[in-house]
């Protein structure tokens, strides 16, 4: 699979895949900086100035279709309620490291439009957040290029399957820790 994406990636194909998502086209990006292939100050200019597009935008749909993206987002009640615990403990460090808890970047976006959150502090915010996340991926891919990519490929797929396992383990981790006490 990596061989097919390598044969026909692109820098336009990595700017829309980081205007729509990104984690894995910013980790075979970095891969491909290895191998030469790719410019690494231009794939972090592509897919910082991609994301932030894409995070605007969502962040002003959020804005300018407030009672409609009120009435999508409580089709998301459970996710909403954590993504405002975490707004209420963690304040404005959420839209730094939102990005990095898969599953809630785009509900959280849409919440801090319709919230009324300032535009400034968030775009100011969401630059921090997409450099961190551009140059977190972009290592990762040049470092651990194949199996990095594999693996974010597989929890892309198999989220249910990798929770579970998550959980498993956890699981185990509070049974031992009971029976120590």
């Amino acid at each position: 699979m990596i061989d097919f994406f390598i044969a026909h990636f692109s820098y336009g194909i990595l700017f829309i895949w980081s205007i729509l998502e990104g984690e894995i086209g910013l980790t075979l990006a970095g891969y491909m900086v290895k191998v030469g292939k790719f410019d690494l100050p231009q794939v972090l200019l592509l897919t910082i100035g991609g994301a932030l597009i894409g995070d605007t935008a969502v962040f002003l749909t959020g804005r300018l279709f407030k009672t409609k993206t009120e009435i999508l987002l409580k089709n998301y009640e459970e996710k909403m309620q954590r993504i405002e615990s975490w707004f209420l403990h963690y304040g404005s460090w959420i839209v730094i490291f939102e990005r990095f808890v898969y599953g809630t970047h785009i509900p959280a976006l849409l919440m801090l439009g319709v919230s009324g959150f300032s535009f400034w502090k968030f775009l100011l915010l969401d630059i921090i957040g997409v450099v961190l996340w551009a140059v977190t991926f972009t290592t990762l891919g040049y470092y651990f290029g194949h199996t990095v990519i594999d693996l974010l490929t597989f929890v892309q797929r198999h989220l249910t399957i990798a929770l579970l396992v998550i959980l498993f383990f956890y699981i185990i981790y509070l049974l031992q820790k009971e029976e120590e006490v």
